[in-house]
């Protein structure tokens, strides 16, 4: 028998849905992954949804006190409707809540994916060693979550720390939510990948990337830096600059104790800071001489699982 309570973690993406049995010590039980398959309408993905909580649920040796969801999406802070869900399109004005109660006889709540991985990195990764925290995920898209005086802040609406979405250059590239120059178009994976093949094609330095030219990832990118590329180098160095930006628009506005960086982009993080502390230094109104508050995610892949399970401790009495 477990020696605490369970709780059951979804993540759900555009890609794939991740799903676990957790404990209260934020250990992991059992997880599995499946994808999401939204091409195959929403229905399908509804029936993979639940399919998932299922067969977690079949895991847990005592019944699991609530569901906790990870959404891909802004979510209504009390209704767990998915609005504008840039890659499950087909979910947009849909909460899984409803369904999974009704099929599983459980108490269910939702939020934005980002969101609960800032409440996992909060509180099981800084270890709650601070009270106002921003948390930024640099991946496929770019994303955040924010913690203010020790609890996650959703917004009126549910669409806050959508910080991928700080216009840049009103007169960039063209961003899957519709707008244009979002730093998600300079910083996110797919757009690393288009600024280091458009800066390739015009470049006079030899780099051992051109045999990859359009096979770029920012894991060949990354790789290729540390072994001394010049032009990997110079692509980061320009990433970090659009970096460095962002990250004075949110000190500047918000003042965090600390911005934690996650998602799969941050493995290059080091690649990037030299140049993003050079832009913070001009850029942010307080004096950041020495160390700019800027740390790396600790859970990986798993902050956002985690972070439902958490919500879903911390609303089931």
């Amino acid at each position: 028998m477990s020696l605490s309570r369970l709780a059951i973690a979804m993540d759900i993406g555009g890609t794939n849905l991740r799903y676990a049995v957790v404990n209260e010590s934020a250990t992991i039980l059992a997880k599995g992954v499946t994808e999401t398959f939204e091409f195959e309408g929403k229905e399908a993905v509804i029936r993979r949804i639940l399919d998932a909580a299922r067969t977690a649920l079949s895991w847990a040796d005592t019944k699991p006190v609530a569901i906790g969801l990870a959404l891909a999406s802004p979510v209504d802070p009390v209704t767990g409707v998915m609005q504008m869900p840039p890659n499950i399109l087909s979910l947009q004005g849909y909460s899984p809540i409803k369904d999974l109660q009704d099929n599983l006889d459980i108490p269910v709540v939702a939020a934005n994916d980002a969101t609960l991985a800032a409440l996992g990195e909060y509180k099981y990764g800084i270890k709650k060693s601070v009270s106002n925290m921003v948390y930024l995920t640099i991946s496929t898209g770019v994303g955040g979550g924010q913690i203010i005086d020790g609890k996650i802040y959703n917004g009126s609406r549910g669409f806050a720390a959508e910080w991928g979405h700080l216009t840049l250059d009103f007169e960039g590239h063209q961003c899957n939510c519709g707008s244009n120059g979002c730093f998600e178009t300079y910083c996110s994976g797919p757009a690393i990948v288009r600024i280091a093949e458009e800066m390739l094609a015009e470049t006079a330095l030899k780099s051992s990337l051109n045999k990859h030219l359009g096979k770029l990832t920012p894991q060949k990118l990354a790789s290729a830096a540390r072994d001394g590329d010049q032009f990997s180098i110079e692509v980061w160095d320009k990433i970090g600059r659009y970096l460095g930006v962002a990250l004075s628009v949110i000190l500047n506005t918000l003042d965090p104790d600390v911005i934690v960086i996650g998602g799969g982009v941050s493995s290059a993080l080091d690649l990037m800071m030299k140049t993003a502390e050079s832009e913070v230094k001009t850029r942010a109104l307080y004096p950041y001489t020495n160390n700019i508050p800027v740390t790396t995610a600790k859970l990986g892949d798993d902050s956002g699982l985690i972070g439902a399970a958490a919500l879903a401790f911390d609303n089931i009495n």
